[in-house]
Parts: C-alpha cells; structure tokens; sequence
C-alpha cells in the first residue's frame, strides 16, 4: 500500500508541477530520487528521473540517474541511451561510461563494453586497477571467441 501510496504521489507531482520545476527544485528531486532508490523503490525512482528528464531536458545529471535506474531495471538498451545523453550535454565524470559499460556488458557486447570503460579509466575513476581487470575479463573472452 505505501508503495502506491509513493507512486501515486509521484505520478501527481509529475503531472501537476514538475514541467515548471526550477533548477533548485532539480537538486530537490535528484534527492527525491536518490532516496527512493536507496529504499529499494526502483519504480519510484525511475519515476522521478523520467520526469526530470521531461522538465529538464538538458540536465546530464537528470539522464545520469535515469540510466542508473534503468541498468538497475535491467531495461540495458534505454540505460546506454540515456548515459550517452548526459555524456552529449556534459557529463564529464566517469560513472556515466562505467554505466554505459554495464549495461553493454549485459547486453553481450563486449566491444562497445570494453571501449566504455577504457574511456572511464582516461578519465580517471577512483579505482583503476577494478577497470582493469574488467577490461583483463573482457579481452580473455573476446580472444576465445571462435
């Protein structure tokens, strides 16, 4: 019950003031979301990120988190589209290329995956030597490949 309870209210919040959401209101929803994906509300988060992606089309960090959501909700495809699109509007961190190679990874393919987190690693993630050895796993498989 309290889950829709949640979703309700999110849906009510996206059909009647998110379109005039303001930058700080933004920040505001990205912990909105934040939260309910720490609580385990999937749903409800990707609720939230597809509406903030609605409102603020050329947010990166809105896009981010979506992609987050969706690798989580295995939807892999429309998380790398998302990923690529907060990377398109500016996001220079790394996670939206250790997203998007996740995602590729899930997906079987291993070309785009290694290639996404060779890009991760130049821009300097917080632990190379765990890209590496992804790329190690990667390259191991792609050479026994028939």
């Amino acid at each position: 019950m309290r889950r829709l309870i949640v979703l309700l209210s999110c849906l009510l919040a996206v059909t009647l003031g998110w379109p005039n959401m303001t930058f700080a209101q933004l920040g505001k929803a990205l912990t909105e979301g934040q939260q309910l994906a720490a609580a385990g509300d999937i749903q409800g988060a990707l609720l939230v990120y597809e509406a903030m992606t609605q409102s603020h089309p050329d947010s990166h960090e809105a896009f981010a988190h979506l992609g987050g959501m969706q690798l989580l909700d295995q939807r892999y495809a429309d998380a790398v589209k998302s990923f690529q699109r907060a990377i398109t509007l500016g996001d220079d961190g790394t996670g939206s290329f250790i997203g998007m190679g996740m995602a590729y990874l899930h997906m079987g393919q291993l070309g785009p995956a290694r290639a996404a987190f060779v890009e991760a690693k130049s821009r300097g993630v917080g632990h190379p030597a765990d890209v590496d050895d992804i790329i190690r796993w990667i390259d191991s498989r792609s050479e026994s490949a028939p």
